[in-house]
């Protein structure tokens, strides 16, 4: 079984095991330069080499012993990775993530956003690397051998997640302090995230925010190069690409209304603006190279 069908059958299969352990992914090799957007909260652990990636807009470098969470519904971009980059991937169904956040725990997820990476010592990633020898036991054993296999599944991803505060919280001590408009982006991105498929206006945003619409757009710009209706437009046309590509048995239609349009037309009327082709012809281009 290759990468990508262990990815499939992983994502397919998930919502029964609620948390999918693919290790030491040696040929893990996105289509660089184009957006990936996630609907599962999920941990990268790097064994060796590097890469560098774009996460909602901004560069982020990844290297060995660092430990990434990437939360659903944002943007990554992969720019480029060395030829020994090998990583772990830890993906949690969205009922298994969302009971994690219910507890509070030790769980912070959101400081993760403008900084998804945390760096470890060998010594702490060996650790980390014994607890999740552990937890993938777990994931792969039956209820039949553990009746409380969710529950302690939730307890070892408390420890693994502590493991991971521990160190972030000594890095935060030589991190410099999140701006104020960097910390406003963040707000905006979490929010659209969570808002995406009713609210298109940066009006919502810029009100949650406590500013005007034009200060709003400033203080985006000024933090991903974007304004605020250009980084909305680009967030709603990557989660187009990734529907169109990923779930052939949604039709055009089914997809508008999940973006939140009011009506196809004005839906390919706004992909084939920004993407230059429309829905349908990007879908014909995409789904041949993906079955191959």
């Amino acid at each position: 079984m290759n990468t990508k069908q262990h990815f499939e059958e992983a994502y397919r299969t998930l919502e029964r095991t609620e948390v999918a352990v693919l290790r030491n992914i040696p040929d893990y090799n996105p289509v660089y330069g184009i957006d990936i957007v996630s609907k599962y909260l999920t941990v990268i652990i790097c064994h060796s080499g590097s890469a560098r990636l774009l996460y909602d807009m901004q560069e982020v470098h990844f290297t060995a012993n660092s430990i990434a969470i990437i939360l659903p519904d944002h943007i990554m971009r992969p720019l480029e990775s060395s030829p020994d980059y090998r990583v772990t991937f830890i993906i949690h169904s969205n009922a298994f993530s969302e009971e994690l956040k219910t507890k509070r725990l030790t769980h912070d997820y959101d400081k993760f956003h403008l900084h998804p990476a945390c760096q470890m010592t060998k010594g702490d990633m060996e650790l980390f690397l014994k607890a999740l020898d552990v937890f993938e036991h777990l994931c792969q054993t039956s209820l039949q051998r553990y009746h409380l296999r969710h529950e302690m599944l939730i307890e070892q991803s408390n420890v693994m997640t502590e493991m991971i505060n521990a160190c972030r919280r000594e890095t935060d001590n030589d991190a410099p302090a999140l701006s104020r408009n960097q910390m406003v982006f963040q707000e905006f991105s979490n929010r659209l995230a969570a808002h995406y498929r009713e609210q298109h206006e940066v009006a919502f945003y810029a009100e949650k925010a406590h500013l005007t619409t034009r200060h709003f757009s400033v203080v985006i710009k000024e933090v991903v190069g974007l304004s605020a209706s250009d980084y909305i437009e680009q967030y709603l046309v990557t989660q187009a690409k990734n529907l169109l590509s990923s779930r052939p048995d949604l039709s055009v239609q089914q997809i508008s209304y999940h973006l939140g349009f009011a009506e196809s037309p004005s839906f390919c009327r706004f992909f084939k603006r920004l993407i230059g082709i429309t829905p349908n012809e990007f879908r014909q281009t995409i789904l041949p190279a993906k079955t191959q």
